[in-house]
C-alpha cells in the first residue's frame, strides 16, 4: 500500500456516486486491484514507463518504453470511450501524451515533496508537466510552490488536499483488543507512527526519542505499523531493529506490518508521532488528525502546513530525537493539553473530507470535458 494508492481508492469511493465511471490502469496485478473494484471501477493493465532518478543503462530505453506505455494508454482510453484522462502521478508521462492523441482534457496529480532538486532538471519537468496538462492538482500549498516560484499560473495550479474519509476516523472506537496487538498495556501510553518501513520516514529518530522518553516515562510503550517491501526496505528495517536492540527497547518497541485497521491503529495510540524528514503532504497526519490524536510531526515540507504552524500539533526539526523526545514528553506530561490539541486536530481535519474534495474535482472534471466538447470531436 502507498499514500497515492490509497489516496485515490479515497478519491474514487467519493466520485464514484457523483457520475464518474473510474477506469484505473495500473502497470500490474496487486493488492489494490480488488479494492478498486469494490469501489465499481475497472481495472486495465499496461505497461507504464516510470521516470526515474537515475542514469542507468535502462533509462536509456525510457524513450522506446514511453511510446510503448502510450500506445497502451491510448488504446484503453478509446475502448472504454474515455472523456478525460487523469494521471494519479508526476513520475507517468504517457497519460498527457496519450490525452493530446485523443484530444481529450488531461489532469496531472503532483504528489511529489518539495524537494525540487537537481533545479535543471525540474525546471525541465515542471514545464512538462505544465504544458501536457489541462489542470495541475497539488496535494499541498508547499507542494504547489514548486510550480508557482516557476512563474505557472494559479489558475492551472490548485492545491487540492488528500481527501480522508473523516467520519470514519472521528466515528471509530477504541479497541482493547487492537491496542493490545500494537502492543499496549493496560493504562500505560503507547506512542507510534505509521507508514513504510523506508529511510525516508526516518524511523532512527522515532527509536532515538522513544529510548529518551521511555527513560522518563518507563511504562511508556512504541509501535511501528507499517511493512518493508523493496530492498532497500528491509535493509532498512533490519538496521531499525539492530538500533532497537542496542539501546535495549526490545520489550518496548513492537513493529506491527502493515495494517488496513488504521482508524482503529489511530484511536488506540496516545499519541501519533512522523519523524519523516520530508513529505508532500502526509496523509497519516491528516488521519491522525480526523481520529483526534495529538501529534508530534517534522517541522519539513508540507506537515507545519496540516498543523498550522503547531496550533494543532507539536513540531520538531528532522533528525532531532531530543526535540521529538521533548515534544512527546511534554504531552505526556500534560493530558489535557495534549486532549485539546487532539480536538482541535479534529475539527480542522475536516479540510481534508473526501467528500467535499471529491466535489471539486467533480467540478473541474465538468468544466474541463464541457470545454473540450465544444471543440473538435476526438479522432
Amino acid at each position: 500500500m502507498s499514500g497515492p494508492d490509497e489516496s485515490l481508492r479515497t478519491l474514487l469511493a467519493a466520485l464514484h456516486p457523483l457520475g464518474v465511471e473510474p477506469h484505473v490502469v495500473l502497470p500490474a496485478r496487486g493488492p489494490q486491484v480488488p479494492r478498486y473494484e469494490a469501489l465499481g471501477a475497472q481495472v486495465h493493465f499496461a505497461p507504464l514507463a516510470l521516470l526515474r532518478r537515475d542514469l542507468s543503462i535502462g533509462a536509456a530505453f525510457y524513450p522506446a518504453r514511453l511510446a510503448r506505455a502510450t500506445a497502451a494508454v491510448v488504446a484503453i482510453a478509446r475502448r472504454v470511450r474515455a472523456d478525460l484522462i487523469h494521471t494519479n502521478m508526476e513520475v507517468l508521462l504517457e497519460g498527457a501524451l496519450a490525452a493530446r492523441i485523443l484530444k481529450i482534457p488531461h489532469v496531472l496529480h503532483y504528489r511529489g515533496n518539495t524537494l525540487d532538486r537537481p533545479k535543471l532538471a525540474f525546471d525541465a519537468l515542471v514545464g512538462l508537466w505544465t504544458r501536457g496538462a489541462d489542470h495541475v492538482y497539488c496535494i499541498s500549498g508547499a507542494t504547489a510552490e514548486v510550480f508557482r516560484k516557476r512563474g505557472h499560473r494559479d489558475d492551472k495550479v490548485e492545491v487540492l488536499y488528500n481527501p480522508v474519509d473523516v467520519a470514519a476516523f472521528a466515528s471509530a472506537s477504541a479497541s482493547d483488543a487492537v491496542r493490545a496487538e500494537l502492543g499496549g498495556r493496560p493504562g500505560a501510553p503507547l506512542i507510534g507512527t505509521v507508514g513504510r518501513v523506508h529511510p525516508r520516514k526516518d524511523l532512527e529518530t522515532f527509536v532515538r526519542a522513544a529510548a529518551r522518553v521511555a527513560a522518563r516515562t518507563p511504562e511508556a510503550r512504541f509501535v511501528v505499523v507499517g511493512a518493508a517491501e523493496v530492498p532497500v526496505e528491509k535493509v532498512y528495517a533490519q538496521s531499525i531493529s539492530r538500533l532497537v536492540a542496542q539501546l535495549g527497547l526490545q520489550d518496548r518497541v513492537t513493529f506491527a506490518g502493515a495494517r488496513r485497521d488504521i482508524t482503529a491503529v489511530m484511536h488506540a495510540l496516545d499519541i501519533f508521532v512522523l519523524t519523516s524528514r520530508h513529505e508532500g503532504f502526509g496523509r497519516v497526519v491528516a488521519e491522525g488528525m480526523a481520529a483526534g490524536r495529538p501529534v508530534v510531526a517534522t517541522a519539513e515540507g508540507a506537515l507545519p502546513e496540516l498543523l498550522d504552524g503547531g496550533k494543532l500539533g507539536r513540531l520538531a526539526p528532522a533528525e532531532d530525537a531530543d526535540a521529538f523526545a521533548e515534544q512527546i514528553s511534554g504531552l505526556l506530561a500534560d493530558r489535557p493539553a495534549a486532549a485539546a490539541l487532539g480536538a482541535a486536530a479534529a475539527a480542522a481535519a475536516q479540510q481534508f473530507e473526501a467528500r467535499t474534495i471529491a466535489a471539486r474535482v467533480w467540478t473541474r472534471y465538468q468544466a474541463l470535458v464541457g470545454h473540450a466538447n465544444r471543440g473538435p470531436n476526438p479522432s
